[in-house]
């Protein structure tokens, strides 16, 4: 994925700008810009990752609160998907004090068809979660995991070494990403014996979450802060 944009005072993440995200940092702290698809008809889901530690819990109403009445984040439990959470005109209600901090994938249905709630850029701002040099770990269980990269990284995760995830998958493993365009998922890449398929991509941008499916055993997805 093309960076257009990487300003530094010292170490700087490798791969944090992308044209998708608009990630602008100096060091390891700064803001992503995430767009959330608009509802010109009654659904309007993105998949998204929160991709920065805002230093305060990563509170739903903290990190995405903006978002007009008629929204609603839903998580995922591990085999259902939780109850969605719905902002009303009175805005959130108590069950929005959750967390999501970064490598937790959730959807986002922007606002509601009538009237219709145009694109919606959400701001996350805070610092990555680890210092250079360091691991940050996201323990991906037997079955789907909802998950977005812990370290806002861009780019191809199959094969980019800084993403690590397609050599940490055992075989029996997929990833699915959500098409927000057609508002349905695309066709699951999986993994054989064999490894990923010839000529297979996986591009993925700052703040977006996706599914991962362990086929064989729990795994630890670990990425290192360059």
């Amino acid at each position: 994925m093309k960076k257009t944009l990487l300003i530094a005072a010292a170490a700087l993440v490798a791969g944090v700008v992308s044209t998708q995200a608009q990630v602008y940092s100096a060091n390891v702290v700064g803001y992503a810009n995430v767009v959330l698809a608009g509802a010109p008809t009654a659904q309007a889901y993105t998949l998204i990752a929160n991709p920065l530690d805002d230093g305060n819990g990563n509170i739903l109403t903290n990190i995405i609160g903006g978002l007009p009445a008629g929204s609603s984040i839903t998580t995922w439990a591990g085999t259902v998907y939780n109850t969605a959470i719905g902002k009303t005109a009175a805005g959130w209600p108590a069950t929005a004090g959750i967390s999501l901090p970064p490598g937790v994938g959730f959807f986002v249905k922007n606002g509601k068809a009538s009237p219709v709630s145009p694109p919606y850029t959400n701001t996350f701002v805070g610092s990555v979660v680890v210092l250079a040099g360091a691991n940050a770990t996201n323990s991906l269980a037997l079955g789907y995991n909802l998950v977005g990269s812990q370290i806002p990284f861009a780019g191809d995760a199959i094969a980019d070494p800084n993403i690590n995830l397609g050599g940490t998958l055992p075989r029996q493993s997929s990833l699915t990403s959500w098409n927000a365009g057609a508002q349905l998922f695309d066709t699951a890449i999986g993994k054989t014996a064999a490894g990923w398929p010839s000529g297979a991509t996986f591009n993925i941008a700052v703040g977006q979450g996706f599914f991962v499916k362990e086929g064989l055993f729990p795994t630890n997805w670990v990425q290192t802060l360059p």
